[in-house]
């Protein structure tokens, strides 16, 4: 499926967990596999710090927050993408997915 597709299957759905970056990513560093199962497949609301936003062609476009969050984006939230920067505090609402690079969340748009 595609973060565009997981995007538009969430869009309308209230968040099932609203957590901080460094709550989730302790979450995982405690037991993956306890983690999975409360959040994967789940829509969570993160909030965190950005570090890293990238928009190449290599890869998916995600947002990447300090704690170790990545979150993977749809092509067509480009035009949000481009107002996000480095330093900057966010939420965005994805499915959580596993962990990967960082704990990973998919369909990912700005709250």
């Amino acid at each position: 499926q595609t973060e565009t597709g997981v995007a538009k299957e969430i869009a309308d759905k209230e968040p099932d967990f609203e957590v901080s970056a460094a709550r989730i990513v302790a979450d995982y560093e405690a037991s993956e596999l306890d983690a999975d199962q409360k959040y994967k497949g789940k829509v969570i609301l993160v909030s965190g710090v950005i570090s890293e936003v990238y928009r190449g062609f290599l890869y998916t476009p995600y947002v990447e927050l300090e704690a170790g969050v990545r979150c993977n984006f749809s092509d067509n939230e480009d035009p949000v993408m481009v107002t996000l920067s480095v330093g900057q505090m966010v939420s965005m609402k994805g499915r959580g997915d596993r962990l990967l690079f960082g704990v990973e969340l998919r369909g990912c748009t700005v709250e």
